[in-house]
C-alpha cells in the first residue's frame, strides 16, 4: 500500500511540474513507476529526435530542459540520457515502453496528455512536424486512448506560429521572439533571473485553469485561460533556455 501511495504522489508531482502549476514541488521517489515513466518519455524523445536522421542542438537542449523540469537528480539524468540514446537506436521498440506506461498513468489522463504535449514540443523545437514524426505520435496518442479527432486538434494547437514563436534556433528572428517572451511575462529585457521566476509564478497563479475552476467561468473563458497559461509557460521555458537558468 505504501508503494502505491508513493507512486501516486510521484505522478501528481510530475504532472504539477510538467503543467507548470507547481514547478518547484518536490518529486518523491517513484520506484518502478518512475523508471517506466522516464524510460518511455526519454526513449520516445530520442526516437523523435533521430527519426529524420539528425539530432539538432535545439532538440538536445529541450530534452535537457525537460530533465531539469521534472526534477531529475544527476544519476537519474544519466539514466534519462541512456534512455534517449536507446530510443535513437531504430531497432528499439519504443512503443513497447509506452505500452508499459499506459496502465500506470491511465488512458486519457492528465499525465498522459502532458506526456504527449512534451513530445509535441520536442518535435516543434526544430521548426515543424514531418510525416514520420506525425505517424509515430499518432500511434502514441492511440495507445493513450485519444481519438483521431483529438490527435488532429493536438497537431493544430502546436502548429504554425503558436508552436514556433519561442524557438530560438538559427531560423527565424530570435530577437523579436525573445522580446515577445518578455512581453508575455510582463517584464523588461533587463529583468534579473529571480524576477523571471517570480513573474511566471504570479501569472500562472492568476491564469492557470486549475486556479479558476471555482469562478464558474464559461467554456470559452476557460479555453482562453488555458491558452494564456500555455503562453506563459512557453515564455518562461524559452527565457530559461535562452539564459541557461534552471526552469
Amino acid at each position: 500500500m505504501l508503494g502505491i501511495l508513493q507512486n501516486r504522489a510521484y505522478k501528481r508531482a510530475i504532472a504539477a511540474r510538467l503543467d507548470g502549476s507547481a514547478p518547484g514541488v518536490e518529486v518523491p521517489a517513484g520506484g518502478k513507476s518512475q523508471q517506466i515513466f522516464s524510460r518511455a518519455l526519454f526513449a520516445m524523445m530520442g526516437r523523435l529526435a533521430k527519426i529524420d536522421g539528425l539530432v539538432t542542438r535545439e532538440e538536445v537542449a529541450y530534452t535537457s530542459s525537460v530533465m531539469r523540469k521534472i526534477g531529475l537528480k544527476p544519476r537519474q539524468q544519466q539514466e534519462a540520457i541512456d534512455y534517449f540514446e536507446l530510443g535513437k537506436d531504430m531497432h528499439t521498440d519504443v512503443l513497447h515502453f509506452v505500452e508499459e506506461l499506459v496502465p500506470g498513468v491511465g488512458r486519457r489522463s492528465v499525465l498522459s496528455q502532458l506526456f504527449l504535449q512534451t513530445l509535441f514540443r520536442l518535435v516543434f523545437a526544430k521548426g515543424g512536424m514531418r510525416l514520420k514524426e506525425k505517424l509515430l505520435l499518432r500511434e502514441v496518442s492511440e495507445l493513450f486512448g485519444f481519438s483521431p479527432a483529438e490527435f488532429r486538434d493536438m497537431c493544430a494547437s502546436f502548429g504554425g506560429e503558436q508552436a514556433n514563436k519561442f524557438n530560438f534556433g538559427h531560423h527565424g528572428s530570435g530577437a523579436s521572439l525573445l522580446s515577445n517572451a518578455y512581453r508575455v511575462l510582463q517584464l523588461e529585457p533587463n529583468a534579473d533571473d529571480g524576477e523571471i521566476r517570480r513573474a511566471y509564478l504570479r501569472l500562472m497563479s492568476r491564469y492557470h485553469p486549475d486556479k479558476l475552476v471555482r469562478e464558474n467561468l464559461s467554456e470559452e473563458d476557460m479555453k482562453r485561460a488555458q491558452e494564456r497559461s500555455s503562453d506563459i509557460r512557453d515564455a518562461y521555458e524559452a527565457l530559461c533556455g535562452y539564459r541557461k537558468i534552471r526552469a
